[in-house]
């Protein structure tokens, strides 16, 4: 896997904008010769920007042997996309995406932090596209109606100081907050959050909330039906109520203080109406010389990047890969499904002994035991995969083995800000090796990735997919406490079918001096940096003489 720079990402996004505005998102048989006087380039290096193109998920590229044959080119981004994409890698002076102070009183006087992550972060924008390290941040900057703690997986009153819910269940008065101030400096105005609502309800976002209507300082949402999972979709950082006219200015503990490709940092907001956060500043930097390792992420004090110090280590595996076949393809019949999927999970096995970062699945996504199968492949097939070092390394031995069987693999990589983007060709895929992430509350974000993926629509058919949003209504208009056995008997009947096999579970890990205190993780084991704080006695070695009690 390719990692860039922020100077060669802009470049590769600006040749990828001449490939648009040629070809746009349709399919061209193209010989390399053509694609490098487009990009104004060599053959050679035509090459290699195709390849590097192909890492990034932006485009397909098939080529075939033979001088001067025509390949298989297709952009998977669209225009929309990739002017985000050019906006999210802008330099920061040039961006609008930072807030202005406008008068805040921003105070230095607090614990500094620093994080060295492998890859640079996107702006902080609410949004379904976001991967982990962003949603984590969405948490720190935004805040919805409701929000999560760490340590309980029920979400409490955030932006609402009190909840009522009719007896029915299908009108929600959530009493708002006064004197509640955005980043930038401007007083929150209730008809904004309605505003946000709006264009959440009746989506995949809130798909049971029909109209949201606001009486001076009480916002109110009328349902089609019970909805036992409310409060946790509006306490999804995805769906964080942001500044309607800039998305990075938020409501929450921390502020985007700056943003570039190689350095973003957080600052304390001094208008949160919660606790103050005893952190004044997180960084976050992106090395040229980074080592990729997103699920091993390390938390400094300025201290602590000059001299080594003792570190304590906490893990989760709250997050697991899979394999699925495209039944409406129908190029593989069940027999040669069986057999690859089989020789996934063996693969799968011994890459687990091998790398640290991955571990077993828990017991409730166990795969069902089968037969051993035997089937001829065919001559090539097509896989997607969820572009990740994990999953790499598992395609790498899988395109191996079933080479060694006659079977040609074309491959292509899906980066996770891309995944739920509607135009992706899943139909012209054999099979996907996905990925699926828990939050705060597993079977809620099952049921997120349900609603949301264009790829099991297209893998099961629409037919299938909808029996299975039809069933979620239902569970959802039941009782709260039912909820999660309800959405895992779907899951294994998911399973059961073969519909998705999972293969290993993802293993994060948070390394931190012992002079932090306080530390609560999130989901992947990302740290709340509302609580933590620095025991500077304890940097320089002092000794705590008296019996002390860390706040909630």
């Amino acid at each position: 896997m390719v990692y860039y720079s922020a100077i060669e990402k802009g470049s590769l996004l600006r040749r990828y904008n001449r490939l648009l505005s040629k070809y746009s998102t349709h399919r061209h048989e193209l010989s390399l010769a053509q694609i490098a006087d487009t990009l104004a380039c060599t053959a050679r290096y035509a090459r290699s920007l195709l390849q590097e193109m192909q890492e990034e998920g932006w485009l397909i590229w098939r080529s075939r042997p033979g001088r001067g044959a025509l390949g298989m080119l297709q952009c998977q981004m669209s225009v929309a996309a990739l002017e985000n994409m050019i906006g999210i890698n802008a330099p920061a002076t040039e961006a609008k995406s930072v807030p202005a102070k406008g008068g805040s009183c921003y105070s230095n006087d607090g614990f500094h932090y620093h994080i060295s992550f492998y890859r640079p972060l996107q702006a902080p924008v609410p949004s379904i596209h976001t991967d982990r390290a962003g949603r984590h941040i969405l948490q720190m900057v935004h805040a919805g109606l409701t929000r999560h703690l760490p340590e309980q997986a029920e979400p409490v009153p955030c932006l609402a100081h009190t909840i009522r819910v009719s007896e029915d269940g299908l009108s929600w008065h959530f009493m708002l907050r006064r004197g509640l101030v955005w980043h930038n400096g401007e007083p929150l105005a209730p008809v904004q959050l309605q505003t946000i609502l709006q264009r959440y309800a009746g989506g995949p976002g809130l798909p049971h909330v029909t109209d949201v209507i606001v009486q001076d300082y009480v916002l109110i949402m009328h349902l089609n039906q019970p909805d036992a999972m409310l409060l946790y979709r509006l306490a999804s950082p995805v769906y964080a109520l942001s500044h309607p006219e800039n998305g990075v200015v938020g409501l929450g503990p921390f502020q985007l203080g700056s943003h570039s490709d190689a350095q973003m940092i957080l600052t304390r907001a001094p208008g949160w109406h919660g606790e103050m956060p005893q952190a004044s500043e997180i960084v976050y930097n992106t090395p040229l010389a980074a080592t990729p390792s997103p699920a091993l992420v390390r938390l400094d004090t300025p201290r602590s990047q000059l001299a080594p110090e003792p570190m304590i280590v906490r893990e989760s595996s709250d997050a697991f890969y899979y394999v699925t076949f495209n039944q409406r393809r129908g190029r593989l019949n069940l027999a040669q499904q069986a057999l690859i999927r089989q020789i996934a999970y063996s693969l799968a096995r011994a890459l687990m002994e091998r790398e640290e970062t991955l571990a077993p699945l828990p017991a409730w996504l166990q795969p069902p035991q089968e037969e051993p199968a035997q089937a001829l492949l065919p001559a090539t097939i097509n896989i997607t995969y969820f572009r990740s070092t994990e999953m790499k390394k598992l395609l790498d031995e899988l395109v191996k083995s079933l080479r060694y069987r006659g079977c040609t693999v074309n491959t292509n990589p899906i980066s996770v800000s891309h995944w739920l983007l509607p135009n992706q060709r899943w139909e012209e895929e054999d099979l996907c090796l996905g990925f699926l992430r828990f939050d705060q509350h597993e079977a809620f974000s099952l049921e997120e990735r349900y609603r949301h993926s264009e790829m099991w629509t297209w893998f099961w058919g629409h037919g299938q997919w909808l029996r299975g949003v039809q069933l979620l209504d239902r569970i959802n208009a039941g009782p709260a406490e039912r909820h999660s056995a309800r959405v895992r008997r779907l899951m294994h009947f998911l399973q059961t079918r073969y519909l998705v096999a999972p293969l290993f579970a993802q293993r994060y890990r948070l390394s931190t001096p012992v002079c932090i205190k306080n530390i609560a993780c999130y989901a992947q084991a990302w740290p709340d940096y509302s609580r933590i704080w620095t025991d500077e006695r304890e940097e320089e070695g002092g000794t705590t003489l008296n019996k002390e009690v860390e706040g909630e």
